[in-house]
């Protein structure tokens, strides 16, 4: 009886992530032969260019905060119509260090304001909202620190919203300043890539709602407040807002060409805790956005489309399940049924062509599948993420059984912090599960093993060697 529920239950979850595998393979699809709408841009002389509001949301950036403001200070505006905010969330002495960079970097005539609000409430969304409430253009233009944008960038994107009132934001494409200084930013670059070239312009060409992704965009200041504002009940502000707006019937517009370079977390410290942070805030959405949706007028595909991106967290929750299912199975000699095996096979190959298939379309997209080192990058990229097993299952769980929220911000270049996180869980979970999976003579499920005891190795060790602390903000929402 226990083996026949093992079995279903494993079915079940294995019969999850191949949906997850084919939403990869139906944007893939829809990415190659759907031909892309043209986005309408209004033909504006200078005099007719609106007021635009660039917000640069910073804590404790260091350098990154004066570069993103020298690159906002030379966006190609009319500066009677172009305010910035430096929006800094820091620490006060950090403020004051700031506030002294700024000196000598603002040209004449630009409207440059450093707001500090002294608390941490909502972080970055809570950041947003105060800016918003200090200025009332009707367009707003956001930048991560870690991001530069090309002077042109206004001229690029806001006449698409001036042209088009049903649009919420226009979306750039990320580009990767330092994509080659090491296997992992190699691998980071190749899964953005995708999620840009193949994902987010497959949504924009099939008109599936898609979501901002927090920097690098212009939203309409109308489309922000009917779709409630920014929020800090989520650790993913911009998929919060986005998927209101769509509840609302806002549409949003992906400009592929346009591409505003940024950095990627350059350790394994950096990037799991952005994952990690990416993960809950994604579960978090599913928690709070799911029954609006499913409850709304919305017709099924959409419903279901919805559900979907919101739910991609979920892979690493239900990889960690089954794999748990699967040792505790051999661990007490009770094999799976033999359909039960035939469907895991089948879904780890699915699982492995989807995704290796999603990463080489993107590069093709972007004429890069010549690149050196490409395929020796495809599979790291299959591999590390797999090592994010433990860290994002975590997440997923804080997300639907805490009210705490820790804002782990992405550590850039240079910051170490000694203490934390030293890569210790996956290396031991990844030695149990070697140790589990080679005593078990049938190996129907070693595929799947062995890409996620390489992924667990591969990311302790990084952590292990290169080992930092993110940088923890703690608050609870309401407070």
């Amino acid at each position: 009886m226990l083996g026949y529920i093992l079995s279903f239950c494993l079915a079940v979850i294995l019969v999850a992530v191949s949906m997850l595998s084919i939403q990869l393979a139906v944007l893939a699809w829809v990415r190659v032969f759907r031909t892309a709408p043209k986005v309408a841009m209004a033909q504006l002389s200078d005099s007719e260019l609106p007021h635009v509001l660039v917000q640069l949301p910073v804590c404790n950036e260091g350098y990154l905060a004066l570069r993103v403001a020298a690159a906002a200070c030379a966006l190609d505006w009319p500066r009677d119509r172009l305010t910035i905010q430096l929006l800094d969330d820091g620490a006060e002495d950090n403020h004051a260090a700031l506030a002294a960079g700024l000196v000598g970097l603002v040209p004449d005539g630009i409207n440059l304001q450093l707001l500090r609000r002294g608390d941490r409430k909502g972080f970055k969304a809570g950041n947003l909202a105060f800016g918003l409430s200090h200025c009332d253009a009707p367009y707003v233009a956001i930048f991560d620190a870690d991001f530069v944008p090309t002077p042109d960038f206004l001229r690029r994107t806001v006449p698409a919203l001036v042209a088009d009132n049903g649009l919420a934001f226009v979306q750039a494409r990320w580009g990767h300043n330092n994509r080659n200084l090491n296997w992992l930013t190699r691998v980071q670059g190749l899964l953005l890539d995708s999620h840009f070239a193949v994902e987010q312009e497959a949504r924009f060409r099939a008109g599936l709602p898609m979501s901002f992704n927090g920097t690098a965009g212009v939203w309409n200041r109308v489309a922000i407040e009917n779709g409630g504002g920014w929020t800090g009940d989520t650790l993913t502000e911009d998929l919060d807002l986005s998927m209101r707006c769509v509840l609302n019937g806002w549409r949003a517009a992906m400009l592929p060409d346009l591409v505003v370079p940024g950095e990627l977390p350059p350790t394994a410290a950096a990037w799991r805790a952005q994952q990690a942070r990416w993960t809950k805030g994604h579960a978090q959405c599913a928690r709070k956005l799911l029954p609006m949706v499913w409850n709304s007028a919305l017709p099924f595909w959409k419903k279901t489309a919805m559900t979907l991106q919101m739910c991609q967290f979920a892979f690493y929750t239900l990889a960690f399940t089954s794999a748990a299912i699967s040792l505790f199975m051999m661990s007490v000699g009770l094999p799976p049924y033999p359909a039960v095996a035939i469907l895991g096979l089948i879904v780890t190959f699915l699982g492995l062509s989807c995704s290796v298939g999603y990463l080489w379309l993107g590069q093709r997209m972007l004429g890069q599948e010549h690149e050196k080192k490409l395929y020796r990058a495809l599979v790291l990229a299959v591999v590390f993420p797999s090592g994010l097993i433990l860290a994002n299952t975590r997440a997923t769980f804080e997300a639907f059984f805490s009210a705490r929220m820790d804002f782990h911000r992405t550590l850039r270049a240079g910051e170490i912090h000694s203490g934390g996180w030293r890569g210790a869980p996956e290396l031991l979970v990844g030695a149990f599960v070697a140790a589990v999976a080679l005593a078990e003579s049938a190996n129907w499920s070693a595929l799947f093993f062995v890409f996620a005891v390489s992924g667990l190795f591969s990311i302790g060790a990084m952590g292990a060697f290169f080992s930092v602390e993110p940088v923890r903000q703690r608050i609870t929402p309401g407070e």
